[in-house]
């Protein structure tokens, strides 16, 4: 459960950094907030399909069935 509360905190920074980079350049038409969205949200959606949790180990298998 680790590894995906690590990776919703990392694209929960992104997010944030797009919003305040955003919000310093005073976004004002609806190209650029075009451009937010898709800079903001499609990286993190990407990622969050295509990063997947390490297989399990050997070990890690051997002490699940010994539990």
């Amino acid at each position: 459960m680790q590894f995906e509360r690590m990776k919703a905190s990392l694209l929960a920074g992104w997010v944030l950094i797009v919003a305040v980079v955003a919000v310093s350049l005073n976004v004002a038409s609806a190209s650029g907030w075009l451009l937010l969205i898709g800079v903001g949200l499609l990286p993190p959606m990407i990622l969050f399909r295509l990063w997947r949790q390490p297989a399990q180990t050997m070990s890690e298998s051997i002490r699940d069935v010994l539990k």
